[in-house]
């Protein structure tokens, strides 16, 4: 599909950044069916086990803009490779030593600390070698990463745990391949260049001009609202579907890979359809269809309908919304100046990541006051309909200006 039309150099490329977050993903997403083992383990509230994957994205999230910057700056491949080793060994540490609450908090942030450079890396690669007609369906290619590690971290982890009765190894073997995997991308991946012609800046682009932009501060907002859904249908699932759906622990994790799976081809359709018709008109179709989903999730009572609802939030949700949203913001981004997108892509990334530290807390939050996760997610629906609202704001196209004049044109 990709390979006609993009070039078989970019293809490899975007194969290579399609692992590298397949890897991440199944780091992170092993842990979501187990927490409710660990909680049990070091008798945790639901709100200390939500703290556990908050450390690992408040640190994820911190490193967004400062990692977005380096990247213009030091070269992205070179900060890509270094950050995923760090990654790897961060996780390493938590499969050998954190047998204290205080230990998981610090080795999750630490691997999120790893972690938080390769989005506004890859995404920067990804938008300097492939040609902005199509940057829809090569964000598309590139994010199918997320959905196969979603799948892999979530179905393997709670029956291997079941099989071995430890969770150590789980974590280690994920570490070693990791670590690995970071001298293929250092082979694989090209040294991109800004349009100066040097492998990096003296002087990054403006943070505050990205802050200013008026379109791309209400794409941020509206990420920040599709991504407080994925994360609380994603981290709470499995222990959802355990113990309010009477699910057991082999299938809940595969009941929420399902939302992976099925979101494996749509995410490729919309990123290409929007190339051809345009961001906003898809954006504004699928907020509220995901709202929906989310909502389904929660109300659903048989196993056949929750399995509905979840193939469906993978058709409508945050998976396909996704590669829009990044090509929709290289646009703007590049509209202001050729090297911005690094920082774009760091600032994007850090506002729709805080969701990842909020939704996990404030569900577990909602889960010790009201004694259930349904709440939560019908929370989490609204917040979906609150990023549609937002769009509706965004201009379709950026004006090409001039650097100092571009800001100008979106207040």
């Amino acid at each position: 599909m990709g390979e006609a039309r993009i070039g078989k150099n970019a293809l490899i490329i975007l194969v290579s950044l399609c692992i590298g977050w397949t890897l991440l993903y199944a780091d992170r997403t092993a842990l979501y069916p187990l927490l409710s083992v660990i909680g049990e383990e070091f008798n945790l509230s639901s709100t200390m086990i939500g703290s556990i994957t908050s450390s690992y994205f408040l640190i994820y999230v911190t490193m967004q803009i400062p990692s977005g910057i380096l990247a213009d700056k030091l070269g992205k491949k070179r900060l890509l490779v270094l950050t995923f080793i760090i990654a790897g060994i961060a996780l390493l540490c938590f499969g050998l030593f954190a047998n204290t609450y205080i230990l998981l908090l610090f080795f999750t942030a630490l691997h999120g600390f790893g972690a938080g450079s390769f989005y506004p890396c890859a995404y920067g690669i990804m938008l300097k070698t492939v040609d902005s007609k199509h940057w829809g369906i090569g964000a598309a290619i590139v994010n199918l990463g997320m959905s196969f590690g979603l799948i892999i971290g979530l179905a393997v982890s709670g029956p291997l745990y079941l099989h071995f009765k430890s969770y150590a190894g789980i974590f280690i073997a994920l570490a070693l391949i990791t670590i690995l995997s970071a001298l293929g991308f250092y082979i694989i991946l090209p040294n991109v260049t800004n349009d100066s012609g040097k492998n990096s800046s003296k002087k990054a682009f403006p943070l505050i001009k990205i802050l200013k932009n008026s379109n791309i501060l209400l794409i941020n907002l509206a990420q920040f609202c599709a991504l407080y859904g994925y994360w609380t249908a994603v981290t709470w699932g499995a222990t959802f579907f355990q113990e309010e759906r009477g699910i057991s622990m082999e299938l809940a994790g595969l009941f929420v890979a399902i939302v992976g799976i099925s979101a494996i081809i749509p995410s490729l359709v919309m990123g290409r359809i929007s190339d051809k018709l345009g961001r906003k008109k898809i954006a504004l179709m699928l907020f509220p269809l995901g709202a929906i989903t989310i909502f389904l999730m929660a109300y659903a009572r048989s196993n056949l309908a929750i399995i509905l609802s979840l193939i469906a939030y993978g058709i409508f949700g945050k998976s396909s919304w996704d590669p829009i949203a990044i090509a929709w913001t290289g646009s703007h981004a590049t509209a202001m100046d050729k090297d911005a997108l690094g920082t774009a892509m760091g600032v994007f990334n850090f506002s729709g990541m805080m969701s990842a530290v909020v939704a996990p807390v404030v569900t577990g939050f909602i889960r010790d006051i009201t004694g259930s996760l349904v709440a939560a997610y019908y929370v989490a629906a609204l917040i979906s309909i609150l990023g549609g609202v937002l769009i509706m704001f965004v201009r379709e196209k950026p004006i090409e200006f001039l650097p100092d004049t571009a800001i100008k044109s979106d207040a």
